[in-house]
């Protein structure tokens, strides 16, 4: 625990944020596990990951950023075709998928795909998604409430012993995510350089709603 609070006082001022929100995780839950190397929302997506129960992801606006990483934790996720959007735009921002973006990118797309979208920074629909595995399934956004509330029940019937096995099992023959690999994302995170370019674009309303709704384009004109 000591090591690990001293690492973060090290850090620079601009790493500090994502780390000082780890290191207040650290001390709020000493016996949480947070391995070394891994900022406190990589850990989430372990956590999440192992959990006995089922979790399913219904997307029907736009992830990006660690929105969608988080969504890429899910054991399950569903997109609302016309509606959804999901994007890892922090390349094109001058920044790094810092909550496990890249490796569960990598993990769900494969080689090739994972640097075109994380490289891209490409707001992806439905139906791309599903084409390229980012999500189960691509539902029409009249149907999609239904869908995943009969799936949900289904699953809900079953016992939790049940549940908890095929997750298991499932998880078994999944290759699990290295903390090494963590680590090597976890430490290209933040630069001086990287904020000062974070600056210009809050200046350009990315954070607003508009901005929000028409990112891409945004940063396209940066």
């Amino acid at each position: 625990m000591a090591s690990r609070m001293g690492r973060f006082k090290e850090m620079s001022s601009a790493e500090h944020a994502l780390h000082a929100a780890t290191a207040a995780a650290i001390a709020a839950a000493p016996d949480a596990p947070v391995p070394d190397g891994v900022n406190i929302l990589e850990a989430v997506s372990d956590e999440v990951r192992s959990l006995p129960q089922v979790t399913i992801g219904k997307i029907a606006g736009f992830a990006r950023g660690v929105g969608n990483e988080f969504l890429m934790y899910l054991d399950m996720r569903f997109a609302a075709i016309v509606r959804s959007g999901q994007a890892q735009p922090e390349a094109v921002m001058d920044i790094f998928p810092g909550g496990g973006g890249t490796v569960h990118m990598a993990r769900l797309l494969g080689r090739a795909r994972a640097p075109e979208l994380i490289l891209g920074g490409e707001l992806v629909d439905a139906e791309l998604a599903e084409r390229y595995g980012l999500v189960n399934r691509a539902v029409p956004a009249n149907e999609i409430d239904a869908f995943v509330d009969r799936l949900a029940r289904r699953i809900a019937r079953l016992r939790p012993e049940v549940v908890a096995a095929i997750k298991a099992t499932v998880e078994t023959i999944t290759p699990k995510i290295p903390h090494q690999a963590y680590a090597m994302e976890n430490a290209a995170l933040f630069t001086d350089d990287m904020v000062a370019s974070a600056h210009k674009q809050l200046a350009a309303g990315v954070q607003t709603r508009e901005g929000e709704r028409d990112l891409e384009r945004i940063l396209d004109n940066l």
